[in-house]
């Protein structure tokens, strides 16, 4: 696992802010669950690139300019900004890989990166090993993509948890 702070400069991290965490042209959908089905959480996604395609070019052009390089992307396989509210308790969604059940070998080669647009109380765990990464704006941590991992919810900091979610190879 490796964790950059601080990864953008202040003129970027501006840009992240102005044209997808607080824009109103960034198109999100609603999904009642964050992990699994019925596990009771509220969530909003913004799909960015999925399927081998952009789904929302103007963004993932940002993306792309701002992330490419320092992720060492060769082929990008999903972008997805995911969007969560403060909560009165603490909770663990639910762990689980990026890349679902896939037995394909190029899978093993995948990696997950998040980045954090916002500070909340509400880390991302691990399993196996047990560890966690603070949910601090301008964060980036890049691990295996078959590692398993969850989201939490925050009680405390920015009343939105968002994160920018990169599966790539």
């Amino acid at each position: 696992m490796k964790i950059i702070d601080n990864l953008l400069s202040e003129p970027d991290f501006d840009l992240i802010k102005k044209r997808l965490v607080y824009s109103n042209d960034l198109s999100w959908g609603w999904s009642p669950q964050k992990v699994f089905k019925d596990d009771g959480t509220d969530t909003l996604v913004s799909m960015i690139y999925q399927g081998h395609e952009p789904k929302q070019k103007d963004h993932f052009v940002t993306l792309y300019t701002l992330f490419n390089e320092v992720l060492d992307v060769v082929s990008w396989y999903r972008i997805k900004i995911n969007c969560t509210w403060k909560r009165q308790e603490y909770r663990v969604y639910g762990y689980h890989q990026d890349y679902g059940k896939h037995s394909d070998e190029r899978v093993k080669h995948a990696k997950t990166a998040i980045f954090y647009c916002t500070t909340t109380d509400g880390p991302t765990v691990f399993d196996e090993p047990h560890e966690s990464v603070d949910c601090i704006e301008n964060r980036l941590v890049i691990f295996d993509g078959s590692r398993k991992h969850s989201g939490t919810t925050h009680t405390e900091g920015n009343e939105r948890r968002i994160v920018i979610n990169f599966n790539y190879f």
